[in-house]
């Protein structure tokens, strides 16, 4: 009997390279939404892959970014830096039209990284022609000559699509010969998180918010599961969508409360997906005055941040 083999992979970069798509394809289920606005994953978000007698945990990290002291944008960098420490292996990810400036901000949070780094150009897909096909490879370059003079070794550097699958096999092959023998971390080989249902419930409310609202009005928004009462038929789920001013409240609300309709119709059929049945699914709005900058009404909302964690661990 082979000897079991288990660890962990985060995924990291910056917002919108396409992290959260990369970690759905590889463990071949939903674990992290995924919208074309940037910064829609907020915290670690663990993604199970078991195969035969391995098994790799990834963990799927807010993008980086340049965040102010405090507030929400801090916690989300901060959850990107924890994720880097005690892993087996990183992808780091990079978007082919980004610039060489935007990923400096990254690399400052690589050179701490003592696992095997691999440069992953993702949307390998759209890099078949020029021009995209010429800046993928001066990016790459530029990034590697910016890592070297900063202390930054990469193991390797791949290309792949996490739209489409491609070359993904091949960077799977790679990083398993990097995992230690180990007992599996969870046992069940078809779990495919950690994360309990609430969680999934109120981030498929979350993505209706990014994919419904404008640019701005999404990212004051927080979802807070009320109840989920799985001995009704169909199972109740009561959500509380927390903005931070009242002129937010009516814009989710809308008027006539049809944009408000069209968010739960919609999050409603995703969760139905995802849960394989029926639900009935409420939603209120409430104002939570500014929310994202508030330690305790951050932590009210599952949000620790930085400093909180490390008052709670003396």
């Amino acid at each position: 009997m082979s000897a079991q083999r288990a660890g962990f992979v985060a995924i990291a970069g910056r917002p919108n390279a396409g992290k959260s798509t990369l970690l759905n394809r590889v463990v071949g289920g939903e674990v992290s939404i995924v919208t074309p606005k940037a910064q829609t994953t907020r915290e670690r978000v663990l993604g199970i892959l078991t195969e035969g007698d391995g098994q790799i945990v990834f963990v799927d990290t807010p993008g980086v970014h340049r965040a102010r002291d405090g507030g929400i944008n801090a916690y989300m960098v901060e959850e990107a830096r924890g994720a880097l420490r005690e892993v087996e292996a990183v992808w780091y990810l990079v978007e082919p039209r980004t610039e060489l400036e935007h990923e400096l901000v990254v690399l400052e949070l690589l050179k701490k990284v003592q696992a095997p780094i691999y440069m992953v150009m993702n949307k390998a897909d759209l890099c078949e022609r020029p021009p995209l096909s010429d800046k993928r490879i001066e990016l790459f370059e530029q990034i590697a000559a910016a890592a070297e003079k900063m202390g930054v070794k990469f193991h390797l550097q791949a290309s792949v699509s996490a739209k489409t699958g491609m070359g993904v096999a091949e960077l799977l092959q790679s990083t398993w010969t990097h995992m230690p023998e180990s007992p599996f971390f969870y046992e069940d080989p078809d779990q495919l998180s950690d994360r309990p249902v609430r969680y999934f419930v109120a981030e498929k409310v979350r993505e209706q918010l990014l994919l419904r609202l404008g640019d701005e009005v999404p990212y004051s928004c927080a979802v807070e599961i009320e109840s989920f009462d799985e001995q009704a038929e169909p199972p109740r789920i009561e959500a509380i969508i927390h903005v931070e001013r009242e002129s937010q409240k009516g814009i989710v609300i809308g008027k006539g409360a049809v944009k408000i309709k069209e968010i739960g119709q919609a999050a409603r059929e995703r969760i139905e997906d995802f849960l394989g049945g029926r639900v009935h699914l409420g939603l209120r709005v409430k104002v939570l005055t500014e929310w994202s900058k508030d330690p305790s009404r951050l932590e009210r909302l599952g949000y620790v941040l930085p400093q909180k964690r490390k008052e709670a661990r003396r």
